[in-house]
């Protein structure tokens, strides 16, 4: 069980990231452009994702927990 709470996570992330990259990759082959620097960010982007998640969860939670002690 715990196996199943740690790899349907990173299924769903690789499934997203895979996703992304795909569309940006087939993006820029249907304009025949090379690598652009927004092609290029938005490839780092589609792998990098979840951290933009992370920091907005944790962001979240921590002024959370200072409206409560106020």
């Amino acid at each position: 069980m715990d196996v199943f709470i740690v790899v349907l996570p990173w299924a769903a992330y690789l499934l997203v990231a895979v996703i992304f990259l795909t569309m940006t990759l087939l993006e820029g082959w249907a304009h025949h452009d090379g690598w652009t620097l927004a092609r290029l960010s938005g490839a780092v982007a589609c792998i990098f994702w979840p951290l933009t998640a992370v920091v907005l969860l944790v962001h979240i939670l921590a002024s959370a927990a200072a409206l409560r002690q106020a």
